[in-house]
């Protein structure tokens, strides 16, 4: 979902759909927003030799984990080579040369302090809408929010007798993993089941490498709740996971 930012409408830029369609390295890539799409494609474009920068306005990456979380990603990303520029607020964008999307060209990117951002190509991963304006929904009586989302209850009834809503379209988790976990509820619910929505426990994962995965709620979401909370640190580093050693010979 493109932010309103001045200028943008003029220059070429890249969603998560688009960014999959180039077929050559840019020299140098910037990224309008620092959560899961936007820091899984930095780090596929960092490894392959461009040089990377990710604005996030906010002051910390993916801002649904707890400031230690973010701040060990930040660690990961900058020890990469990924430069990060948090907390800025981008106020326009503008192209300098023939061709900004893919070389020969820059996208520039001016921030609210003065800081100029320059790219041969930007990917815009400030978030996702989900396509239902033009579905005709409010002609069978499916109501959706201000963001597009279809309403449902805690077994993903909508406001239509007999139409559920799975998936990113109902914005109750927007994940993989969430969504595939949709199906399962909704099944157990038409069968005659007691789950809901409301049960679950939040599962998704960061696909950067190494990954961060997530289940059930942080500690600020578990606090903000109202739960006493008791919490374990056990750090470990990443070589002593098998997933990180080299596979032998012939595996």
């Amino acid at each position: 979902m493109p932010p309103h930012l001045d200028g943008l409408d003029e220059v070429p830029w890249l969603d998560h759909s688009s960014v999959l369609e180039l077929d050559e390295l840019p020299t140098s890539f910037v990224v309008l927003g620092g959560s899961y799409i936007g820091l899984e494609f930095a780090q596929i474009y960092a490894r392959r030799g461009a040089a990377v920068t990710v604005i996030e306005p906010s002051g910390h990456l993916i801002g649904r984990e707890d400031p230690e979380i973010s701040e060990a990603v930040a660690d990961l990303l900058v020890g990469e080579g990924i430069r990060l520029c948090l907390g800025m607020e981008p106020t326009s964008v503008r192209s300098e040369g023939s061709d900004p999307a893919g070389g020969g060209g820059d996208v520039v990117v001016s921030l609210a302090d003065g800081t100029e951002v320059r790219g041969a190509a930007l990917l815009v991963a400030a978030g996702r809408r989900p396509n239902t304006d033009d579905l005709g929904l409010d002609t069978v009586g499916v109501e959706v929010d201000d963001h597009g989302y279809v309403v449902v209850d805690d077994v993903f009834r909508s406001t239509a007798p007999g139409v559920y809503a799975v998936g990113d379209v109902n914005g109750r988790g927007a994940f993989t993993h969430t969504s595939y976990q949709d199906h399962e509820i909704l099944l157990d619910h038409l069968r005659g089941g007691s789950r809901t929505v409301a049960g679950r426990r939040t599962t998704y994962a960061l696909f950067t490498d190494p990954p961060l995965g997530r289940v059930g709620m942080s500690e600020g979401e578990a606090r903000r709740a109202g739960h006493r909370v008791r919490t374990t640190r056990c750090r470990r580093p990443t070589s002593r996971s098998p997933r990180s050693r080299p596979r032998p010979p012939g595996w």
